[in-house]
C-alpha cells in the first residue's frame, strides 16, 4: 500500500492464517555495521530495508564500504575495523536513534573528521548518555548541548573502555562495544540491567574473541571479524502488533513465521501470557546465533496486569501496543518504570495517554508510569505525533473499536515496518487512506 498521511480503520474482520513479518530492525542495523567492519564479503538475507536501516546502509557507503542490494539481500564487502574512510559530507541518521548512537561509537575512534545529524525529531533526543562515556575515554566530540548534530575529531589517544552503565540501554552498551573494537587494549563494559544482546551475539557469530560473563563484556581491540553470511530473523517488535491484534479480535487464529525470540526481547510474550493470552512458540531453532520460532496466537480474554522493574527493558519498544491490550481488559493495569518512553521518537507516554483518552479510556500518567482502566474504544481521531509505533498501535485498536479510528500522520510506518498496511489489507481489514 502506498504510504499515506492519514489512515482510517473500520469494521474489520478476524485475523487468520500465516503472517510473514519483515526482518528484525535492531539486528539489521548491527549486521550492516559489523559487516562493514569485517574482513571479506557478507550476504545478509531477510534484512529489513526500512527507512531507518537504509540510513545505516547509506552511512557505510559514505564511509567507503561497497554495499549492494538485491531484493531483500544485502551484499557487503567489508573493509576491516580500521579500513573506513572519511565521508565527503555529513551523515544523516534520519529518524534513527539506534543508527546515530551505535555509529557514534564507531566514528569516535576514527582517524578522520566526521559529523552525524538527524531529522527534526532525532535532534531533540538525548545523546549525552553516549557522549559522556566516550569522552571519558578520549573521544573528541562536539555536540549541540548534548544532542545532534555531533562532530567527531580524530582522538589523540583512546584509553580502553571500562564502563558500567546505570541506564538500561542496549544502544549505549553497543556504542561502547563498537568503539572498543578500534581501541588498543582490554575494554570492560557492563550494565545494571542486562539489555538486548544482538551486538554480542553477532560478534560471537562473526568469531570476534571476547568474554561475556553474565553481562560483563571483556574484549581486546584490533582483532578481526570473520566474514560470514547472516540470516536475520523476523522482528518480534513488529510481530507484537499482530500478536495483540489476534488476542483482542474475536475469532482470530494466526501463525507468525520465523520470529526472533531472543529472551531479552520476549518480555511482551511473557506479559501477554500472564494476562491470559493463548500464545504458543513452535518449531524453535537457532539461526546465526539467535533463537527463532513460529508463534501461534488465538483470540483470548485478557486480564489486567501490573508490571515494573527489569522486565521493562525486555519490552520497551512494545509498550505502546501493550497499552492497547491493557485498555481492552476489564479492570486496572499499572505499568511502572517506563520513563524512558518519554525520549523515544515521541514522548510515548504523552502520545498514548492522549490517544487512549480520545478513544474513551480512563488513563492516568506520571513521569514514569501509566495506569489504564480498560473499556470499549469509542472511535475518534488520533494524533500519532509522527511516531511509527503510535500509528500502528492505534490502527490495531481499530480492530475492536465501536466506531472508526482515524490516525493522522502515518507515513512514518516505513521507519520500522514497511508493509504493515499491506498485511492488514491482505487480512481483508477495511483500511482507507484520506
Amino acid at each position: 500500500m502506498k504510504k499515506e498521511s492519514n489512515l482510517i480503520i473500520n469494521n474489520p474482520k478476524k485475523l487468520e492464517g500465516p503472517i510473514n513479518i519483515p526482518g528484525d530492525k535492531s539486528i539489521t542495523h548491527r549486521a550492516i555495521m559489523l559487516g562493514g567492519l569485517s574482513d571479506g564479503t557478507i550476504n545478509i538475507t531477510n534484512s529489513l530495508l526500512s527507512e531507518d536501516c537504509m540510513r545505516t546502509l547509506i552511512a557505510f557507503r559514505q564511509l567507503g564500504v561497497d554495499i549492494q542490494i538485491n531484493g531483500e539481500k544485502i551484499v557487503i564487502v567489508g573493509k576491516g575495523i580500521q579500513g573506513l574512510t572519511q565521508p565527503k559530507s555529513q551523515i544523516d541518521a534520519g529518524n534513527s536513534g539506534t543508527m546515530a548512537r551505535l555509529l557514534s561509537g564507531i566514528l569516535s575512534t576514527q582517524s578522520f573528521d566526521s559529523t552525524i545529524s538527524g531529522d527534526e525529531s532525532l535532534v531533540t533526543r538525548p545523546m549525552k548518555r553516549i557522549i559522556e562515556p566516550l569522552e571519558s575515554f578520549g573521544a573528541l566530540i562536539k555536540s549541540s548541548y548534548g544532542k545532534l548534530p555531533m562532530s567527531f575529531e580524530p582522538p589523540t589517544s583512546m584509553k580502553p573502555i571500562v564502563y558500567h552503565s546505570k541506564i538500561p540501554s542496549a544502544q549505549v552498551k553497543s556504542s561502547l562495544i563498537l568503539a572498543a573494537l578500534n581501541i588498543k587494549g582490554e575494554s570492560i563494559i557492563s550494565e545494571d540491567i542486562i539489555t538486548r544482546d544482538h551486538t554480542e551475539r553477532l560478534l560471537s557469530y562473526l568469531e570476534y574473541p571476547f568474554v561475556n560473563d553474565k553481562g560483563v563484556i571483556t574484549l581486546q581491540g584490533y582483532k578481526n571479524l570473520v566474514a560470514k553470511d547472516i540470516e536475520i530473523p523476523s522482528d518480534i517488535s513488529s510481530a507484537a502488533f499482530f500478536i495483540v491484534a489476534a488476542l483482542i479480535k474475536e475469532g482470530s487464529d494466526i501463525t507468525l513465521n520465523n520470529i526472533g525470540v531472543n529472551p531479552l526481547r520476549t518480555g511482551i510474550i511473557d506479559v501477554l501470557l500472564e494476562m491470559g493470552g493463548n500464545i504458543k512458540l513452535v518449531n524453535c531453532r537457532t539461526v546465526c546465533n539467535e533463537p527463532v520460532a513460529d508463534i501461534r496466537v488465538k483470540h483470548s480474554k485478557l486480564n489486567p496486569v501490573n508490571i515494573s522493574g527489569k522486565i521493562i527493558s525486555r519490552l520497551i519498544d512494545e509498550l505502546p501496543i501493550l497499552f492497547i491490550a491493557c485498555a481492552t481488559c476489564n479492570g486496572l493495569s499499572l505499568i511502572e518504570d517506563v520513563g524512558e518512553l518519554r525520549y523515544k521518537e515521541s514522548d510515548r507516554i504523552e502520545a498514548m495517554e492522549h490517544g487512549l483518552r480520545e478513544l474513551g479510556i480512563n488513563i492516568v500518567s506520571t513521569e514514569n508510569s501509566l495506569s489504564i482502566t480498560g473499556g470499549e474504544f469509542i472511535g475518534g481521531i488520533i494524533d500519532s505525533y509522527g511516531d511509527h509505533r503510535i500509528v500502528m498501535s492505534f490502527l490495531i485498536a481499530g480492530l475492536v473499536s465501536l466506531k472508526p479510528i482515524t490516525v493522522l500522520n502515518t507515513s512514518n510506518i516505513d521507519t520500522s515496518f514497511p508493509g504493515f498496511a499491506d498485511i492488514l489489507i491482505d487480512q481483508k481489514i477495511d483500511l482507507y487512506s484520506i
